[in-house]
């Protein structure tokens, strides 16, 4: 009969997976740097493509780039997703404890990879940082690397769309943090919204009437997800209770 003492040796001997989420904005790298220890090893796309955009000379504002910047970024932004990928695979090799830092807005292959690392020997926990809309937006203005303003409230949208999912799927090893400054607006209508829309399209070029019309009902239905989402705030941990549950897991 195997003892008590024996699995939880077995549990500790586990090589661990933080998986960590959060829209444009939120802080996670901040975040995660109060709550994660160094030792464990980053696997983000976002570095090495931000490395590539620096060596290349466009700079980091895709909001003005181009339609062949844009092009050109986006196959840098392919090679370092396989760079990641294979960085991934060869920490996974070694039984490395790994954060894998991305948005969390598709839940789908988030689940895969929790599932594929489970059934390699992991254990695996979520770390998610919530900021306002307006928030993510304020800062993804400040940011070097800024992103098209609609992107930025997709990606919003989507990410804490998936709260009630992920939380589910992780069960205890699920953290919640809210991130927002105490100033924060955390109301959201199409007027405080319309300082940071743009009236071109992603190449930079103006929109046709006909693309500013389908623009305009897609933000409307857009503005509506966003408003809904932000009355039902989720429970969020403290900070003491977050670091608590880490250390923990990775004991």
């Amino acid at each position: 009969m195997i003892s008590l003492i024996h699995l939880l040796k077995e549990i500790q001997n586990k090589p661990h997976a933080i998986f960590l989420a959060g829209p444009a904005g939120s802080g996670k790298s901040y975040m995660s740097k109060q709550l994660i220890p160094p030792s464990l090893t980053i696997i983000n796309s976002d570095d090495t493509y931000e490395e590539m955009l620096k060596a290349s000379g466009l700079g980091m504002k895709q909001k003005d780039f181009t339609p062949d910047q844009l092009s050109q970024a986006a196959k840098m932004q392919a090679q370092a997703r396989k760079t990641t990928q294979d960085k991934l695979s060869q920490s996974v090799k070694n039984m490395q404890d790994i954060v894998i830092d991305g948005t969390g807005a598709s839940s789908n292959p988030i689940l895969k990879k929790k599932q594929e690392l489970e059934e390699l020997g992991y254990v695996t926990l979520m770390l998610m940082i919530y900021v306002s809309p307006l928030t993510s937006l304020k800062r993804n203005l400040e940011r070097d690397r800024s992103l098209m303003p609609g992107i930025v409230l997709r990606t919003w949208r989507d990410v804490n769309s998936n709260i009630d999912i992920y939380a589910r799927e992780f069960g205890s090893n699920f953290i919640l943090i809210n991130n927002d400054p105490s100033d924060a607006n955390k109301s959201f209508s199409l007027t405080l919204l319309e300082p940071y829309l743009l009236s071109q399209t992603a190449t930079g070029k103006p929109k046709t009437p006909e693309e500013q019309a389908k623009s305009d009902v897609y933000k409307a239905q857009l503005n509506r997800d966003i408003e809904q989402m932000v009355k039902k705030l989720p429970k969020f941990s403290t900070l003491d209770d977050a670091k608590q549950k880490i250390n923990t897991f990775l004991a």
